[in-house]
């Protein structure tokens, strides 16, 4: 009797599992994973714009202006690949993307936007009711937020649900595709001239030859006790750049992955999304041109021997 009792228990157990089987079937078109199990995959290819051309028609609306931000017409798209993320904790609430022709810094409300976004992964991005906005300067994709203390509008973060409708993957990410634009060390001064900073702003760029200012083996790159006065943020500035004119460096957050690391000492090469920014449109101290790390690899020591300690050497 227990023989047959359990074979009528097996029976059942086939039946449901042939069930769920059937439906899994019927219900799951994308064994493959070929379609992407977040954003928007009805979005369509209409109205793809250059992001030079965005920057260009939208950007000229607010020239001169610090801080403001502009609607972007109904059915304007843009499409590029992603060039940072929030991998190391050093970029927050942001994506950068970038095409041929140019980089935009897009802000979301969302952690952890590298494990949808990784690096080299190309997009296709809505950006009709969205605005286009600068905040010191810098070009961002958003929302409006003002704040009326200042009576200062600034663009600010796309929530996490209509971040969803709005983007769309296209292919497998691939992070060879992702290539810095390299200003030999004799080419870097050109970016103290903010029509060459604004041309390259939200691009991956690679300083060469680059020196910090402060690196003496105990300054570490952002301090919480140093950034609390700062915004949870540190800028380090490279040698010969320290001036109010000529302010080129890194922007590192106080919540990065690597914020508490020692800077390295002698000559380097230093990646990362190129970001400009200005105090007022006729600040006298000029433009601030600060270079955001994605890891802590984007910095290349070439002299390795200077970070030594003294009995290693």
């Amino acid at each position: 009797m227990k023989s047959i009792k359990y074979l009528k228990l097996a029976l059942f157990a086939l039946v449901i599992g042939l069930s769920a089987t059937s439906c899994m079937d019927e219900d799951w078109t994308d064994p493959t994973g070929e379609v992407a199990p977040f954003g928007n995959n009805q979005l369509q290819e209409t109205n793809v714009v250059s992001i030079a051309d965005l920057k260009a028609k939208y950007g000229a609306q607010l020239k001169d202006v610090v801080n403001d931000t502009v609607r972007i017409a109904d059915g304007v798209q843009i499409k590029g690949r992603v060039t940072g993320n929030d991998i190391s904790g050093n970029i927050y609430s942001q994506v950068m993307i970038e095409d041929a022709t140019g980089g935009i810094i897009i802000s979301v409300a969302q952690g952890g936007i590298n494990g949808q976004l990784q690096l080299g992964q190309e997009i296709l991005v809505d950006l009709g009711g969205l605005y286009y906005g600068v905040y010191r300067t810098q070009p961002q994709l958003g929302i409006p937020y003002t704040d009326f203390k200042k009576n200062q509008t600034y663009p600010s973060r796309i929530s996490r649900a209509e971040w969803q409708t709005r983007f769309k993957i296209l292919g497998k990410p691939d992070a060879s595709l992702v290539v810095p634009h390299v200003f030999e060390t004799s080419e870097i001064s050109t970016l103290n001239d903010e029509t060459v900073a604004q041309k390259y702003s939200g691009q991956i760029v690679t300083l060469k030859g680059v020196e910090f200012d402060t690196a003496d083996g105990t300054v570490t790159f952002a301090p919480e006790a140093e950034g609390a006065t700062t915004g949870h943020g540190v800028t380090r500035y490279f040698k010969g750049y320290t001036g109010q004119k000529k302010q080129i460096g890194i922007r590192t957050s106080c919540y990065a992955k690597f914020a508490a690391e020692k800077l390295p000492k002698g000559k380097l090469n230093v990646t990362g999304i190129l970001t400009v920014y200005k105090t007022s449109a006729t600040s006298s101290y000029g433009t601030t041109v600060q270079l955001v790390l994605r890891t802590l690899s984007d910095i290349e020591v070439l002299e390795p021997e200077k970070n030594q300690p003294a009995e290693e050497k």
